[in-house]
């Protein structure tokens, strides 16, 4: 033990963080329902709509839902990382 206090996260920039992932993650899974490349499934597509997976319907619905799953998912995460932060004591 060094002594130092643990760090504390910053709940607004995981938050911003996570919601630029999911959003780069849906964007990437979008184009690979576009290529006919392997045997995918595009379940995670499935998670944020249910209009066709290579639709300009399923990028639109699908990128503002995963960004805002993104922007709660974080901010949770930074939250409850700062709340669990005496366990390292």
């Amino acid at each position: 033990m060094t002594g130092t206090s643990p760090q504390r996260l910053g709940v607004v920039r995981v938050a911003i963080t996570a919601a630029a992932t999911t959003f780069a993650f849906y964007l990437l899974c979008w184009i690979g329902a576009l290529l006919p490349i392997g045997p995918a499934t595009h379940m995670y597509l499935q998670l944020f709509t249910n209009a066709e997976a290579a639709s300009t319907t399923a990028l639109a619905v699908g990128l503002c839902w995963s960004l805002a799953f993104g922007l709660i998912a974080g901010a949770l995460f930074a939250l409850f990382y700062n709340l669990f932060a005496g366990l390292d004591r």
